[in-house]
């Protein structure tokens, strides 16, 4: 059976009644003609990935549920490593221990119980700086820290997952990282508040795409993270202290979209869709919204791009912000509007 797209949806593992919800709810989707699945959230940083009470239970729950949806429907699968605690997966700062993680998760995925046809494991860079820092070197100074340091990495750990048969995807990120947390949040890292912290290494098709695929890696799109890049280059002055971007970028940024993000993706990449809103710098509370239903945000072209993505067959991840887990409105609506936008 030749299907529309694959489709997965997140679930914590570690909870058998939540896999059956995010089973359950992709029943419109199945019934449209969309291959489904399940994108596992990894909880609690490396301990997800080794510490053995946590593997078992979430490879047994899968077990238990996978056995009923046997068949083409359930032929892959995706894993998203946490991102917390930062200090355990920081490419820029601890690549040696941040790959190790990384080649962690990979062994995870490979010893699933079930025989999914796809494996697919993203992760992110979670390089990075405080204010200061960021400002200490120029662009090219911090791209040629790239290739230094995080390079080597980064094809350790692209090496080590395609000898044991796993994708991986390394995952765009918004501006600033944390620009979704609002300044009253007392969390910091590497002596900054989390909403402070910026990364150098945002990467779009512009400049990210390319080197993430010379180091042997997939792209892994999170539209709502990518669509604040282009909102600070349009919506502010390249001047303002407070702009997670290179001044360089500002011109050419200008002249692009998240639109061309998703056109410059390979049918081997994977895409959190969601919508987004807002934008950093701008809003008076200094915060923006992610992982929004589709529609209910400020995403331009959203349509058109869930077409390209169906057309090129690209799988994404239907990755929408919830506080009702049980019956996950948000989720049911961002379907709904999938399911529209691919008739008109």
């Amino acid at each position: 059976m030749r299907y529309k797209n694959q489709v997965f949806i997140p679930t914590v593992a570690e909870f058998k009644e939540d896999i059956q919800t995010s089973m359950s709810i992709q029943k419109p989707l199945a019934e449209a003609g969309y291959a489904t699945g399940l994108m596992l959230v990894i909880r609690g940083g490396k301990r997800g990935v080794t510490l053995g009470e946590i593997i078992s239970k979430q490879y047994s729950n899968i077990s238990a549920i996978y056995e009923p949806f046997q068949g083409a429907e359930m032929s892959a699968i995706a894993l998203m490593l946490s991102n917390m605690p930062i200090e355990e997966i920081d490419f820029l700062h601890s690549p040696r221990h941040s790959a190790e993680h990384v080649m962690k998760g990979v062994d995870f995925a490979r010893k699933m119980p079930v025989n999914f046809e796809r494996k697919i494991l993203t992760f992110h860079l979670n390089s990075l700086v405080t204010k200061s820092e960021f400002l200490s070197l120029s662009e090219a100074q911090w791209k040629r820290e790239f290739s230094q340091t995080m390079y080597p990495a980064l094809m350790q750990v692209s090496n080590y997952a395609k000898k044991n048969g796993i994708e991986i995807k390394v995952e765009t990120v918004p501006v600033p990282e944390f620009g979704d947390i609002p300044s009253s949040d007392t969390r910091r890292y590497r002596g900054a508040k989390l909403s402070e912290l910026r990364n150098p290494f945002y990467f779009t098709s512009s400049w990210g795409f390319s080197q993430a695929r010379e180091a042997g890696l997939g792209i892994c799109l999170d539209l709502s993270h990518s669509r604040t890049i282009y909102e600070v280059a349009k919506n502010t002055d390249s001047t303002d202290p407070e702009s997670s971007l290179f001044k360089g970028d500002y011109g050419l940024l200008k002249g692009r979209s998240l639109l061309d993000d998703v056109m410059d993706l390979e049918r081997t990449d994977i895409v959190h869709l969601n919508d987004g809103a807002g934008n950093y710098l701008s809003n008076p509370e200094r915060v923006f919204k992610e992982n929004l239903v589709l529609g209910e945000g400020e995403i331009k072209d959203l349509k058109k791009m869930v077409r390209r993505l169906d057309e090129k067959g690209i799988a994404y991840v239907l990755e929408i912000g919830e506080t009702n887990f049980k019956e996950r409105p948000n989720t049911a609506a961002s379907i709904k509007y999938l399911l529209e936008s691919a008739q008109t």
